[in-house]
């Protein structure tokens, strides 16, 4: 019998983090082997779990490495599905997905304005016009937890 994969959970988490560092890199900031953490995410090995602090390395590593943060990701993921107490619908993900193509409308928008050569910093992205474009990839951010949160009530 196979098992449903739950979408958002630690260990599918860890598990990307883990394809993206080498057996070295994990080595050298947890001083245990991949092999071992790889064991921590497997959701039926209830002996073995991640500490706490190996996560906050891992992390500090894919932001240092990658520029992203993937445990903090989960974490607000895993919040914000929590909260859900009806039913998810195919319908809903369709207009979360329609909404998610607006926002990267908008986020297109934002960054061709602050390359204009008529903008405040010229064809150069200034700090306030970055404020703006970060706020338009949150709102992305956003608009993907829906997505995740109606799919996770499916």
């Amino acid at each position: 019998m196979s098992k449903t994969k739950e979408i958002i959970s630690i260990e599918h988490t860890l598990k990307d983090v883990l394809k993206n560092l080498s057996d070295q890199d994990i080595q050298q900031i947890t001083g245990k082997s991949k092999s071992y953490i790889y064991k921590c995410a497997d959701p039926d090995d209830h002996d073995r779990n991640i500490h706490f602090k190996d996560v906050i390395v891992l992390e500090q590593l894919m932001h240092q490495l990658f520029q992203k943060t993937p445990f903090t990701n989960f974490l607000k993921d895993h919040l914000k599905t929590s909260e859900i107490e009806k039913k998810g619908s195919e319908q809903e993900i369709l207009s979360e997905v329609i909404g998610m193509g607006g926002r990267v409308g908008d986020l297109m928008d934002s960054i061709h304005e602050s390359m204009d050569e008529k903008s405040s910093g010229g064809s150069k992205i200034v700090p306030h016009e970055k404020e703006l474009i970060y706020q338009e990839i949150q709102k992305i951010d956003d608009q993907l937890s829906k997505i995740k949160s109606v799919l996770k009530s499916l």
